[in-house]
């Protein structure tokens, strides 16, 4: 991408906020992020997290105690229609990929027989079954948790957003993306809370957030959005091929986790600027607030924080931060 271009992007950063289809916009006409409040993301995530807790005899979070007999029977047979997703993986699963990618430009009030005959058979059958008893039963109590975290990154990001992203462009030497970045609020996402995969075609990637996670409010949300965002293409593969070739210059092998470490590291150290709690020594970046690097991770924090940091903080190049990191790192 041209620098004019590249600087083009942050002069008019955009959010796009997308509630039953309709689209309220802040700024100019291009957006970067596009917030949604999607009623066919929230059942698919709904529908797979259930079956998944039945089939780990884990508690539901549905109470089907507020059902009739005949909507509790159908639900359990929505539910036995995700059942061959339940030990799938949604970030590297495609059939879950494209499912999600799929549900993210339905409009709400979409028919049910009306979905993509395309879509996945079982996911199909099990959005239709179960569509009109999560309507009528759950979906007004999630909408609303969804519009409130909307509303309350909204105005963060677009105080900070623009500069956020234009402190990771420098840091990891990319140009951010031009095409929007789509981020699903929805009921869940996944072990983490949060979730980034390819979007759909003109989308740079798509993220799905639980918008009731406690760790994923105000701040962190605001860092996680853009931790999720480092994992778009252009970002997050630049990222671990500069790793890669700085490791082979050394003859090493890097580790295979380091890039996805930096992003949290890095995600975390730029938003404590943006946001001005530099100086507040309660304020505690998500990971570790979260105990993230206590997960195996210890020692590429600790090379993070001798390698890496010197550089974010100016003191260091690039090329030789990469170098020390990927040494420190090493398998």
């Amino acid at each position: 991408m041209k620098k004019a271009v590249f600087f083009a992007i942050f002069a008019v950063f955009v959010i796009v906020v997308v509630r039953g289809g309709r689209e309220s916009r802040v700024g100019a006409a291009e957006p970067t992020f596009r917030f949604q409040n999607n009623f066919w993301v929230n059942l698919h995530h709904t529908l797979r997290g259930e079956s998944r807790r039945r089939d780990f005899r884990a508690p539901a979070m549905i109470k089907t105690s507020v059902l009739r007999p005949e909507e509790r029977t159908a639900w359990g047979l929505a539910l036995d229609a995700y059942a061959g997703y339940t030990r799938s993986d949604l970030v590297f699963d495609a059939p879950l990929i494209r499912i999600n990618n799929t549900l993210t430009g339905i409009a709400d009030d979409t028919a049910p027989t009306r979905l993509p005959s395309g879509l996945d058979a079982p996911a199909r059958r099990g959005l239709i079954i179960g569509a009109s008893i999560y309507r009528a039963h759950f979906w007004t109590a999630q909408q609303k948790l969804n519009d409130r975290w909307i509303d309350a990154i909204r105005p963060i990001v677009v105080e900070h957003g623009a500069a956020m992203a234009a402190a990771l462009a420098r840091a990891y030497r990319v140009d951010w993306p031009a095409a929007p970045i789509i981020v699903d609020a929805a009921s869940e996402a996944g072990p983490n809370g949060a979730y980034t995969v390819d979007g759909p075609p003109g989308i740079a990637a798509h993220t799905t957030i639980e918008s009731a996670n406690t760790d994923l409010q105000g701040d962190m949300a605001f860092e996680i959005v853009f931790h999720e965002a480092s994992h778009a293409h252009g970002i997050g593969d630049r990222l671990s091929a500069a790793l890669d070739a700085a490791a082979a210059r050394q003859i090493i092998t890097v580790d295979r986790e380091l890039w996805h470490v930096m992003i949290f590291y890095t995600s975390g150290e730029l938003a404590r600027r943006e946001l001005g709690k530099s100086g507040d020594p309660q304020y505690k970046p998500y990971a570790y607030r979260n105990g993230v690097y206590t997960r195996g991770w210890q020692r590429l924090r600790d090379a993070l924080e001798r390698d890496w940091q010197p550089y974010l903080d100016g003191r260091t190049s690039y090329e030789d931060a990469l170098a020390a990191l990927v040494r420190d790192a090493a398998t």
